[in-house]
């Protein structure tokens, strides 16, 4: 099939979803609900917002730094303003079409900074591979500060299944049927699953995640790079933790909601592009295990995702006009 047919298939299907999830979120609201929800977003304190505007352009710049230390080992050294500007134009191509600003951002810097962008590429692979070990660290702090809370869930879903089961056993031979004839299956046809287009593309995208990770052994300044990581996800995580004071009900949330919100959100911005509908669901679920009614979980979930998403409207688009004029003016220099 051919690859942009593909990418265009993709992107309708992840973009359907992310609608699909936004109906599926409000579609029980009654006209009550609807009102609160309006309430609430009325009465949030939205002086919080600045700090979040702030912090979130700080995560952007970080990661331009870092960006420029992954280059280092391949003697590439542009400059950090057109690094930011890349960096900025490549989330705003995201929210459109997703993966397309990767490519984006790789050909912007190597027209400015006369870089090739075949070379490029190994930097973004490398790049993700240390977000994702990142985000696996993230999810193991948020299961350990909160293992009693994640115990309770899973007893709830527990008890919910067996009173749907009505002692019905039947359901659960099924399904432990089912997973015992898949691990068979798996098992004995391991070979002919290894042959496979589909698995050999797994296996390759996992080799280049390890290989982004073992990059770092090449890396000059390795200091500067873990230090920025730790910003970025750092300005993640206070972002979370201050858009929970802009509304009253949810200022008495602190650390470990916010590492659950950031682990589970994160998970939400890959699903669909800029995290439409999956990020706030997500939010939503994470945020009603603490106690708070679904309708102020609604409100602060739509908050929390609204900001960094006009953050990335508004820089990528002051990026895009700044860009030229930028360049113009260090060639002139």
């Amino acid at each position: 099939m051919n690859k942009k047919i593909l990418s265009s298939i993709t992107y309708i299907v992840t973009l359907g979803l992310g609608i699909f999830l936004i109906w599926y979120s409000v579609k029980d609201l009654s006209a009550d609900d609807v009102q609160k929800i309006k309430h609430a977003l009325k009465q949030a304190n939205f002086i919080y917002l600045i700090p979040i505007v702030i912090m979130g352009f700080i995560s952007h710049w970080s990661r331009a730094k870092r960006w420029k230390y992954l280059m280092e080992p391949l003697h590439m050294y542009p400059s950090t303003g057109n690094t930011l500007l890349a960096v900025l134009i490549g989330y705003l191509a995201n929210l459109a079409f997703p993966r397309l600003g990767e490519v984006l951002k790789c050909t912007i810097l190597a027209r400015y900074e006369k870089v090739p962008a075949d070379k490029l590429v190994g930097t973004i692979v490398a790049e993700r591979a240390f977000d994702l070990l990142c985000l696996i660290i993230v999810f193991f702090l948020a299961f350990i500060v909160q293992i009693n809370l994640a115990q309770n869930y899973l007893s709830s879903l527990l008890l919910r299944y067996q009173s749907q089961s009505n002692g019905d056993h039947a359901k659960t031979y099924i399904v432990l049927g089912a997973i015992l004839a898949l691990s068979f299956a798996l098992y004995f046809g391991r070979k002919k699953i290894a042959t496979l287009s589909f698995f050999k593309k797994i296996k390759s995208v996992f080799q280049h995640i390890i290989q982004g990770i073992l990059s770092f052994r090449t890396m000059k300044n390795k200091k500067g790079f873990v230090f920025h990581t730790i910003l970025i996800w750092c300005m993640y995580l206070g972002m979370i933790l201050i858009g929970f004071q802009s509304i009253q009900e949810t200022a008495h949330l602190h650390f470990p909601t916010a590492l659950s919100v950031l682990s589970f959100g994160s998970v939400g911005m890959i699903v669909t592009p800029g995290g439409i509908g999956a990020y706030t669901i997500l939010v939503e679920e994470i945020v009603s295990l603490y106690g708070i009614e679904k309708i102020i979980s609604i409100a602060i979930s739509w908050i929390i995702w609204l900001v960094p998403t006009f953050i990335i409207l508004f820089g990528g688009l002051i990026a895009l006009i700044i860009l030229p004029i930028y360049n113009r003016k260090k060639h002139e220099q």
